[in-house]
């Protein structure tokens, strides 16, 4: 069974357009990961996070949390780890939702 490990998230561009992002991750539902204020060219290592088993797939999806009574935190995109021999090693997914780029 494969497991995912996460190494580290990166920001190459917020969506916020008056600071950083205050980024949290997801996986298959649950967040493992943040809120974590983060701003243009800013790194975090995940390795912290457990692994994570997988059989078929995985979804990760990451988000931008805010704290306005009227504004929903913003979907910065998913990404989808899928199982079996062609996935092994390491994989870069990007989240790039909202015009952010992660």
């Amino acid at each position: 069974m494969p497991t995912l490990q996460l190494k580290l998230i990166q920001c190459h561009g917020t969506e916020d357009w008056t600071g950083p992002d205050e980024s949290y991750l997801l996986i298959g539902g649950r967040k493992v990961w943040g809120s974590q204020s983060m701003n243009d060219g800013a790194q975090e290592p995940l390795t912290q996070v457990s692994g994570v088993p997988f059989e078929n797939s995985l979804r990760l999806s990451l988000y931008d949390q805010d704290s306005g009574l009227w504004d929903d935190d913003d979907y910065l995109g998913s990404w989808v780890v899928w199982g079996g021999e062609h996935t092994q090693g390491e994989k870069e997914a990007r989240f790039n939702g909202d015009g952010a780029d992660f």
